[in-house]
């Protein structure tokens, strides 16, 4: 699996891109990234044998608040998971989506971020 995150340094853009394919990996370098508390959007795919403009499926992990994250599909029936019991925040929140900010409304981020985690790992 690939995984990839990317910060806005103003000047430049904070790229990484790691392959990981043992779940404690994936779990132990998820939660290195949500300690760095800067909200970041993690995308987690397999990568695709022929080379295509679209995004292959997988997920879109967004870490690094104090109290929320999400988890998105990347299909073509995809979409967020939600925690029926985990409020929405008052309002929406800002990731750094490939080193763009970027805004999610707060009805998509009803996750604790160590529930969004797991929810990762175990789709490794």
């Amino acid at each position: 699996m690939k995984v990839t995150w990317a910060y806005d340094r103003g000047d430049h853009r904070d790229t990484h891109e790691v392959d990981i394919t043992d779940p404690t990996a994936l779990d132990s370098l998820l939660r290195q990234i949500h300690d760095r508390d800067e909200p970041v959007v993690v995308t987690i795919y397999d990568e695709p044998d022929d080379d295509t403009d679209d995004l292959p499926p997988g997920v879109q992990v967004g870490l690094g608040h104090a109290t929320h994250a999400f988890i998105v599909h990347i299909t073509d029936d995809g979409g967020y998971e939600t925690d029926p019991d985990v409020p929405a925040p008052a309002t929406a929140i800002s990731f750094d989506f490939g080193g763009v900010p970027t805004e999610y409304p707060a009805e998509y981020l009803r996750l604790r971020p160590e529930t969004a985690v797991q929810k990762a790992v175990a789709l490794l």
